[in-house]
Parts: structure tokens; sequence; C-alpha cells
């Protein structure tokens, strides 16, 4: 598995802002609450796990890529909602897909497959190291379901969010495929590079970016700062080797020249 695909350094909080979770909802961790609610539910249709993960990849391919939480609602010349939704949540449209299958497609299905294999792949090794979070933790739990119903609306909503997380792990690897596995510098020696920014992940932590790119030389770099920079953007940047991580070099006193 590629190294860089990890959130290790990332709180559960985190991860929900990136958008590959939805926030916990405080009914779902009230666990009285849960068994009231299984006491009176009524009998509740069931779906195979690939159905679920196929259904997932609809709202992703409804929603063009994008993984939302809440609807997109239009808006009028003020710039305030008159109430007229474009998008719905990835949640809500994956519910639908469940209801009516008709609207999974053949290529959904094998995205939805391609995905739950990745990220059991990615789980089972990250769990061998002993490097899984809370958030990874229940993504797993969801992973070894063969079959869900309603009930099963934490897992649900978990899946709703990872076939965008599987498409841009898949494109960070496919960006790190060749690095070097050297040192760009010493720790303490001013760097002065040409980058490509392959990921970049908003800290609400730390009020920063955390910014991995990749250098002319095939060198990989890592390296906070005060605004996003996207995918593929190229620039010039100067720095100081803070520290050697796994894989690539940690900068800090980050500039743009």
């Amino acid at each position: 598995m590629n190294p860089f695909v990890d959130s290790g350094d990332m709180t559960d909080r985190e991860v929900q802002r990136l958008g590959w979770a939805d926030d916990p909802r405080p009914s779902q961790y009230n666990i009285q609450a849960q068994i009231r609610r299984g006491r009176s539910a009524k009998p509740t249709e069931t779906w195979t796990a690939q159905t679920v993960w196929a259904a997932a990849a609809t709202a992703h391919r409804i929603n063009l890529g994008e993984y939302l939480r809440e609807p997109v609602y239009q808006v009028d010349t003020t710039g305030l909602s008159n109430g007229v939704v474009l998008k719905q949540r990835n949640r809500t449209v994956m519910s639908e897909a469940l209801k009516d299958t008709t609207l999974i497609t053949d290529q959904d299905r094998e995205l939805g497959d391609r995905a739950r294999a990745y990220h059991g792949q990615n789980l089972t090794f990250r769990s061998l190291k002993g490097t899984l979070r809370e958030f990874e933790v229940s993504l797993q739990r969801a992973l070894a379901l063969e079959t869900f119903t309603g009930r099963d609306g934490l897992e649900l909503a978990l899946i709703a969010s990872q076939i965008r997380a599987y498409e841009q792990a898949v494109q960070l690897e496919a960006a790190m495929e060749g690095i070097s596995r050297e040192p760009l510098a010493d720790i303490g020696a001013k760097v002065d590079v040409n980058i490509t920014v392959v990921k970049s992940v908003w800290s609400q932590n730390y009020g920063v970016f955390f910014i991995t790119a990749v250098t002319e030389d095939r060198h990989a770099v890592f390296f906070s700062y005060r605004k996003g920079l996207g995918n593929g953007h190229q620039c010039r940047v100067r720095g100081t080797v803070k520290s050697h991580r796994e894989n690539s070099t940690q900068l800090n006193r980050v500039r743009i020249v």
C-alpha cells in the first residue's frame, strides 16, 4: 500500500471536515435510544453490501464527484436561498438509489466494488500496523457487514462518503508513483524547489492547510501553508527542512516565490 494514503495525523473531526464522513449525530451514540428504536421498529428492507456500495457510487455520479453532507440550494440575486434544491446530499441520493435500484448502473456497481475492495485492503494493512483511528475502526465494521437495513444508519453514512475518498486515494497514489525514497536535504538545510501539489488538507486544529507535493526530481515534500493549493498546482517554494518523515521531507517556514 502507498504510505501517502494516510490520514493518521488527522483527528476524526478533520476527517469529517474533509468530506470523508458525515458528522456524528448524538442519537446514533445513544444506546438506550437505539434499544427503544429496535423494540418498536417495523421490519425493514435488506440490501446486500454490493448494492449499498453501488448506491453510494450512484450518488457520487449524480453529484458529479462531489461529496455533499448538506443539500445545495439555488440562490437569488441577493445571494439568499430561494428554497430550490439544486443538489441533494449524497446520503439522500444513496437512499433513493436503494429504494429504486434501477437508478444504479453497471458502472456504479463496478466502482462500488473497487472502492469496497480498496478500503478493505487499506484498513487491513493499517490494522496490522496498529494505526487505526476511531473513524477507521467504524469504517472497518461497516466493511465487514454483508447485509444492511435502514437501522444501519451510521454505517450507511460512512459508506456514502467513501467513493470520493477512494478516488482521491487512487489519484494520490498515481501522483506519488516512482518518488525518491531519499530525503530532499539534511535537517536544517534551506531548499528552493519547484513543486507540483498532489494533496491539500485543511486543519481546523492548526488553522492551516497541510500540503503534500512532489519536486521536479521526484522527492515528496510536506508542509503547512496559510491557504490551500489545488491538486496539480505548480509553483516554486523556499523553506527549511524540519524533519524526515516516512518517504517524505517536511519543510517549515515555507513561502512561495
